[in-house]
């Protein structure tokens, strides 16, 4: 067994990832997910953390769009009432609407709905007028087949966003560190937006376990990682307070060379 999957199965209880926000709007909006059947597999099969992760990046999308969409409509009715909205006064009248929205920085202009391409994403922040013309308007309903798949296009940087509670660590060659204060888990993610490897914080054999100075605790394991050393991965875990010394002692015997 693997250094970090026999961590995994050792990990102390985790109980705060299930009573969090994140957890919670996944389990009340994991329904919209049928809106993009490509999707479903998100909110099927076995739950697990990063797959939580994952759906609500587009369950996030899904709620952009609509609310984009609906504010697009309102402003248009306005205009036709008054004529007196500008484009300009449209579109900065739209902006500062879902300004509170999640979304992810991206130097063209920011991304509301990450299962859309860019220049879809900057046709409903820069033109939403166009939403109510053709081709544009088949958008409000079947967009399930211009959806592109946002961890392919968007890759590690979408985890570094509005759309996730991740916090970046570092990056190193073509794999983000990324850490989770819910889950006491460092995500290790490609850049196809897939994870390759998962570091469980904290296990079992613990009585007491100290939470102060998290991310000053793990850059020196994330780097033991990089650097593909097992031995001072392990020793950085002990020396950062991240395994028990039980638990050293079993990793020492398994997995050092």
């Amino acid at each position: 067994m693997k250094l970090l999957e026999y961590l995994e199965e050792k990990q102390r209880k985790r109980k705060q990832f299930a009573k969090s926000e994140e957890y919670r709007f996944y389990q009340k909006k994991r329904n919209l997910l049928v809106k993009l059947p490509q999707f479903s597999y998100l909110s099927s099969g076995k739950e697990s953390d990063f797959r939580i992760i994952r759906a609500n990046i587009i369950i996030h999308g899904l709620i952009n769009k609509s609310i984009i969409e609906d504010e697009v409509k309102n402003l248009v009715s306005y205009t036709e009432s008054h004529k007196i909205l500008t484009h300009e006064d449209f579109v900065d009248t739209l902006k500062k609407r879902i300004l509170t929205r999640p979304f992810l920085e991206q130097n063209e202009g920011r991304i509301y709905i990450p299962f859309f391409s860019k220049t879809i994403n900057l046709l409903y922040l820069n033109e939403p007028e166009k939403l109510n013309e053709y081709p544009y308007l088949e958008l409000l309903k079947s967009f399930a087949n211009v959806a592109i798949d946002p961890f392919d296009t968007y890759g590690a940087e979408l985890y570094n966003s509005h759309f996730t509670r991740l916090i970046k660590i570092e990056k190193k060659n073509d794999i983000t560190a990324f850490f989770h204060y819910d889950t006491f888990t460092i995500y290790m993610i490609n850049e196809q937006g897939r994870l390759d490897d998962k570091i469980v914080l904290f296990d079992k054999y613990m009585k007491k376990i100290t939470t102060n100075h998290m991310l000053e605790r793990i850059r020196p394991v994330v780097e033991s990682y990089f650097n593909n050393n097992e031995q001072e991965f392990i020793q950085q875990m002990e020396k950062n307070g991240f395994i028990s010394n039980k638990m050293l002692f079993k990793l020492t015997h398994k997995f050092a060379k």
